[in-house]
């Protein structure tokens, strides 16, 4: 497809948006806060989000197939633009990664490259970078959902950023006639690292180099640190930033580089995936094995277009999905940076500015599988022709490999039976799949469940009596705050420069908040909402925001055991 084609293209879908973004009805009605531990995922699945993760999970195994990347880049975005909380969509991420890893076919064909010398220490060092990258994450978004997700939406604008232009320069630069020096800078930082008297060391490439390398451990250590920590911020496996390290940083071969960066995938993803984020709760179990089915898929596709096209194609469209992530998350940056009052920018325009970089993002990407499918549908013929040559065959049926062929099929038939089955309602009107999201939820759930600890901490807080003006945050309104601490039997009223005054024992109040917290833990919903009259998560949300308004102020009156209470209320409870 040429340039002309495709500028056309993209011009015709935003005209297309365009009478959906004229359209008020089409913006959000309000920012979807999350608060207490029901709503780090909601239990409700729909066949439409199952399918639409079957779709991403295409994509992204196609990318996975002819570029060699994971695709975790493009994942998160996709998740973020369906309206799923970025720190969900990258746990999400995490474990749809980690599954598709001990899953992949590829690890047994590349396993033999693998220095584990190199994998050890790299992995020791990721996994102190995905502690470090998830309690960061976590702590953003106990402080700030917004905030959370305008963190993320800024790391990948950055990292993606600055991949998608130098892989575009690269593929300029392969045009022009070689002149010589081009990798020099990178190598030369790779001798001088293998270069340092620094003990223990790392052997490595015997195979390639007569007498083999050999590296501190240390760099190759503050590597993984920084992969790590990348990764469990972004949602990806890191390969992406794991061979530049490797190839130019530390001067490890190709060959090497890809089979440790499989082994560490593994380790890094699984750690981050079930430590970091789903012993929290961060995890759509349901959209991660969706995504799962439909990359397995994608995969096997796309590696075999990978024998079809030159490798300057796969390097230009490499570039150009980075750069499609790239853009999905500038454009939705000025919304978030609005939310949080740091611009000035009316809702309409930031919505429309969002939707624009959406549209570019599945456009871009859209057309790269379009590609990819199209290319493999037109070479079936010759890859058949050509297989039957190296066997020695001529004519034959229409199906080259048989038992091949014959267990696709089967393997297709299995999992729409199996779909149909996850998807079909029950006695309760619930599928398969939401009692499966639910039942996994409710033991990351059951991992985090503090209300017992926080009412003995209450109970050392009797005869303490509070009154402090607590200011509202993010599209939360003063008389809501007021309504949520009145019919809990407490003091509030609201004063002419917006702040809430609450008044009352701290035991009582913090009774009455863990009292709601314990009620969304059991999906007991409806009985908030019939005391308070408001949506059970707005009424969580508003408890954290008197709690860490009281926080600051004990913080200010140097009250240090009130402070940690309320700090306890707001990062381990709300």
């Amino acid at each position: 497809m040429t340039l002309k084609r495709l500028t056309a293209f993209l011009v015709v879908l935003l005209c297309l948006a365009a009478e959906g973004w004229a359209d008020e009805s089409f913006l959000p009605d309000k920012l979807p806060i999350l608060g207490g531990s029901k709503a780090y995922m909601p239990s409700l699945v729909t066949g439409d989000m199952f399918v639409g993760s079957i779709f991403v999970g295409l994509i992204a195994g196609l990318i996975t197939g002819v570029i060699g990347a994971g695709g975790g880049y493009i994942l998160t975005p996709a998740l973020m633009s369906f309206g799923v909380r970025g720190i969900m969509a990258v746990g999400t991420d995490q474990f749809h990664l980690f599954a598709k890893g001990i899953m992949g076919t590829t690890i047994h064909r590349r396993l033999g490259n693998v220095n584990f010398g190199l994998a050890a220490w790299f992995v020791l060092g990721s996994l102190f970078g995905v502690t470090a990258g998830g309690r960061i994450s976590r702590a953003l978004f106990q402080h700030s959902p917004v905030l959370s997700d305008a963190v993320i939406s800024s790391v990948y604008v950055v990292v993606l950023g600055i991949l998608g232009f130098y892989a575009l320069l690269d593929c300029r630069r392969e045009r022009r006639p070689a002149a010589g020096g081009g990798g020099e800078a990178g190598f030369r930082l790779a001798r001088w690292l293998q270069a340092l008297p620094l003990k223990p060391r790392i052997a490595f490439d015997h195979d390639i180099v007569p007498g083999g390398r050999s590296i501190s451990v240390y760099p190759v250590i503050f590597c993984g640190f920084v992969v790590g920590f990348v990764a469990s911020i972004m949602g990806v496996g890191g390969g992406f930033l794991t061979f530049p390290m490797f190839v130019y940083g530390l001067g490890v071969s190709t060959f090497t580089t890809v089979g440790t960066d499989i082994l560490q995938i593994i380790f890094t993803t699984f750690y981050s995936s079930i430590f970091q984020y789903a012993a929290h709760g961060f995890i759509f179990y349901s959209v991660s094995v969706g995504m799962l089915l439909g990359s397995l898929v994608g995969v096997q596709i796309g590696a075999m277009v990978t024998m079809m096209v030159s490798g300057s194609q796969i390097r230009a469209f490499y570039a150009l999905t980075i750069l499609a992530g790239f853009s999905n998350r500038l454009c939705a940056l000025p919304r978030k940076l609005a939310d949080l009052g740091l611009i000035a920018l009316g809702r309409n325009t930031a919505v429309i500015i969002e939707q624009v970089g959406t549209v570019l993002f599945f456009a871009i990407v859209g057309l790269f599988s379009l590609w990819v499918l199209v290319a493999f549908f037109r070479n079936v013929k010759q890859e058949r022709a050509r297989f039957q040559a190296e066997n020695g065959r001529t004519g034959g049926g229409l199906v080259a490999k048989p038992l091949s062929f014959w267990t696709g099929v089967a393997g297709v038939l299995l999992f729409s039976v199996l779909l149909a089955v996850g998807l079909m309602p029950r006695s309760d009107g619930r599928t398969l799949l939401s009692r499966a999201d639910h039942f996994f939820n409710q033991l990351a759930k059951n991992s985090a469940y503090n209300v017992p600890a926080g009412l003995k901490r209450a109970a050392g807080f009797e005869g303490q009596f509070v009154d402090h003006g607590i200011r509202p945050r993010e599209l939360m309104h003063p008389q809501q705050i007021v309504r949520v601490v009145s019919a809990s039997g407490l003091t509030a009223t609201e004063l002419e420069d917006r702040r809430v005054r609450v008044t009352g024992a701290l035991r009582a109040l913090a009774e009455a908040a863990l009292d709601d917290a314990d009620l969304a833990f059991h999906n007991e919903g409806g009985q908030i909402r019939r005391k308070h009259g408001m949506a059970d998560p707005d009424v969580l949300y508003c408890w954290w925001i008197v709690f860490d308004g009281l926080a600051r102020r004990f913080v200010q009156d140097g009250k240090a055991a009130e402070a940690n209470f309320c700090k306890f209320i707001t990062t381990r409870v709300l």
